[in-house]
């Protein structure tokens, strides 16, 4: 019974540290996130290139996703982070549908909703 309970917590444990967790402003150094110059994909959807510098670099972060949601002009992404070790999915990009070409502010949305502005974007 002893071998099934460590063996039960120490599988809860490894899936535990697999899971990706959002992760807040503070996470990343000052300048720690970049946005490159949004491409267009087509019919109101974009691509914009994101790049994250963590304050704090070691083996165990990787970057999992990022999310992206549209609030009025306000783009609000989000990086989730997972210490698993796998290999990253995140392509390098967020991708923002039904949008207008024109100015937008891009902002980090931390997990308990605060906001960040990073950088004005302007779709093509």
């Amino acid at each position: 019974m002893a071998t099934f309970t460590k063996s039960a917590l120490m599988l809860s444990a490894l899936a535990l540290t697999g899971c990706s967790e959002p992760r807040s402003r503070d996470f990343f150094a000052k300048d720690g996130i970049t946005v490159g110059t949004p491409a267009a994909l087509g019919s109101g959807s974009y691509k914009i290139p994101v790049e994250f510098t963590t304050a704090i670099v070691h083996s165990g972060q990787w970057i999992d996703s990022v999310t992206a949601e549209v609030a009025h002009a306000d783009i609000l992404i989000t990086a989730h982070f997972s210490s698993s070790g796998r290999k990253s999915r995140y392509p390098g990009y967020v991708t923002v549908t039904g949008m207008k070409p024109g100015p937008y502010s891009l902002k980090y949305r931390d997990p308990h909703g605060s906001m960040h502005t990073i950088a004005p974007v302007v779709l093509p």
